[in-house]
């Protein structure tokens, strides 16, 4: 984690603040030295974080923060908003193999207002690789359940243009879990994947442009319920943007422009069609900005139209207008920002938020800061139409609402020869309004659960860090802990909100072998709240679960080597209730990279 300082609007931070607040950073030798395979596997290792896949190897995952809902996260892509309007399972989309990947920034709560409208907990910026010379990344993996997975990144510099160009394939046969009921070994067998990604960007000066497909075919076993156990899900997803920023003097101006098309196919007997849907986002957004000698002025706004075309939930259309201000003020060690918006919607009029920031760096490292902001996120098109299953849209939903305040202090020192500590710590307070859920009407026999605007969901956590680095055999010791709980005023039967992770704790170390030879090692603890149906229909709790993570790689010149496996215990568990977790499994992997 570090805390962010001043700096200047850039394409590759925008999501960053201009005043001090904590940002929780993956870096590009973090994100080789985990034995992860998608940005899912990555993510799963903040404090903060609550990963619910279903399925393996990226089929999907929903990523929800300090106990919200997969719904109310931000996803960017070089601070361009890559989420979708159909839904929050599809918000992982994201075109780019972990090779292309820079660093991924999160934001949680009161931190994420700079982010605008629908980061209600928080937003996750992925930012990409620049090339400043010739690169050349090529890996293949290999594993259990006949996983195998193809990589490729290249960065060109030529003058002032930069480009990055990356594509994948990863398939796998499914993935075995221990211990499977009779229904959960047939689903097990329907877990197959295949799936690729293709991603451009370039640079010129103050021009950047990006582009990226994706499709995935997934065996989906009882993704959405227990009545089927041969469920099927595809996804097509395409995206692009473009971006130009130009400065002058003190003043500077960024424009920007991009589109976002999801296809999904979803049926519940694989082979015979069921639900498709087309969603497509357009957004187009302007920003000002003026530096003074206290800070800087910043004045802008967004256009977003978001249409579906879908054979379960009709056609609907939607436009989205956003403008705000924010100044930013900086008088030596300290360091504000105040930020006002306001956001009309054609479907839900207009609403308003509001945002403050406050930091302190002192001379001895220690830097305190404290955030407070006002933020909303509209329903989807899910929550507002849907109806199939035992579930039932409502198109009266109104936008969630939440004020959230957060104080941490952070830091950092340098011993020289003795490495480098680093602390963090946080509290924070959300206080929800108007939260969406799905409620139980038992007077509705076909379609008993009803999207509803609960009255009000509060959450209340703790988030800390300890991280040492020393040298080459003691690479990074880090321990993250994070604290979750919920007061509901409305708690019903299958409410989103009663099986959060109230306890995460994640321990990782990295060390030194011989010579190249090196491993790293992630052990965390979670403990979900709340109760679950099986796929029997037997009711739950949900254990603490402990899991281990581990890679060992050899490294040379232009070569690594490497085998890893998650879940090296072979742990039985569920993140969702009746979709089991893979067991332990086991890839080997080859990279040249020059």
């Amino acid at each position: 984690m570090r805390l962010q300082e001043v700096q200047v609007v850039s394409r590759q931070t925008e999501i960053h603040s201009q005043a001090y607040r904590l940002v929780t950073e993956i870096s590009r030798e973090a994100i080789a030295a985990l034995p992860a395979t998608t940005v899912a596997d990555l993510l799963e290792t903040l404090p903060g974080l609550d990963i619910r896949s279903r399925g393996a190897s990226g089929a999907q995952a929903d990523v929800s923060m300090r106990g919200g809902t997969f719904d109310q996260v931000m996803i960017l892509l070089n601070g361009v908003s890559v989420s979708d309007a159909q839904t929050g399972h599809y918000a992982m989309n994201i075109p780019i193999p972990l090779s292309a990947i820079e660093r991924i920034e999160v934001l949680e709560g009161a931190a994420a207002s700079l982010v605008g409208g629908n980061a209600l907990c928080g937003a996750i910026n992925i930012v990409t690789r620049r090339a400043d010379k010739d690169t050349y990344h090529i890996s293949m993996q290999m594993g259990m359940n006949r996983y195998a997975k193809a990589e490729m990144t290249g960065g060109w510099r030529r003058n002032e243009w930069r480009v990055l160009a990356s594509a994948d394939y990863s398939h796998s046969n499914g993935y075995y879990a221990p211990n499977p009921t009779e229904k959960e070994s047939t689903a097990l067998n329907n877990s197959d994947f295949n799936g690729a990604n293709i991603y451009l960007n370039a640079t010129w000066r103050g021009l950047e442009m990006q582009a990226g497909a994706q499709y995935k075919d997934a065996g989906a076993g009882m993704f959405y319920g227990f009545g089927s156990q041969d469920q099927f899900d595809a996804t097509r997803t395409a995206f692009g943007s473009v971006r130009y920023e130009h400065h002058w003097g003190r003043w500077a101006l960024d424009a920007q422009a991009a589109y976002r098309a999801n296809h999904d196919r979803y049926e519940w007997h694989r082979g015979l069609p069921s639900n498709r849907h087309l969603t497509q986002n357009t957004t187009t957004t302007l920003r000002a900005h003026y530096a003074s000698s206290i800070g800087k002025t910043t004045v802008g706004f967004e256009t977003r139209n978001e249409n579906i075309h879908s054979t379960n939930f009709g056609d609907h259309n939607r436009l989205n207008i956003a403008y705000f201000a924010q100044q930013t003020f900086h008088v030596q060690h300290l360091s504000a920002s105040l930020t006002a918006g306001g956001m009309y919607n054609s479907s839900f009029n207009h609403h308003w938020t509001v945002g403050a920031d406050l930091g302190y760096a002192f001379d001895c490292g220690v830097s305190l800061y404290a955030n407070a902001n006002r933020s909303l996120r509209l329903p989807t098109f899910t929550d507002l139409y849907y109806d199939a299953g035992n579930q039932l849209g409502n198109k009266n939903l109104q936008p969630e609402k939440a004020w959230t305040a957060s104080f941490g202090a952070a830091h950092q020192q340098s011993f020289d020869q003795a490495g480098t500590l680093a602390l963090n710590a946080e509290l924070y307070h959300r206080w929800g309004r108007d939260i969406i859920d799905w409620v139980y009407v038992a007077e509705d026999a076909k379609r008993p659960y009803h999207a509803q605007n609960q009255q009000r969901v509060n959450t209340l956590g703790v988030e800390c860090s300890v991280q040492y680095r020393l040298n080459q055999w003691l690479r990074n010791i880090q321990i993250t802990y994070a604290f979750t709980n919920l007061d509901i005023d409305l708690q019903e039967a299958n409410s989103r909100y009663l099986d959060y992770l109230r306890h995460k704790l994640v321990a990782q170390l990295e060390h030194g072998i011989y010579a190249g030879l090196g491993a790293s090692w992630t052990l965390s603890f979670r403990d979900r709240v709340g109760q679950f149906n099986n796929a029997d229909g037997t009711v739950s709790d949900f254990r603490p679960v402990i899991l281990l993570d581990g890679k060992i790689y050899y490294d040379l010149t232009h070569w690594r080597f490497a085998i890893s496996c998650t879940n090296i215990t072979n742990r039985h568990y569920y993140d969702y209730g009746g979709v089991l977790q893979p067991g332990a499994w086991a890839k080997l992997s080859v990279t040249y990279h020059l």
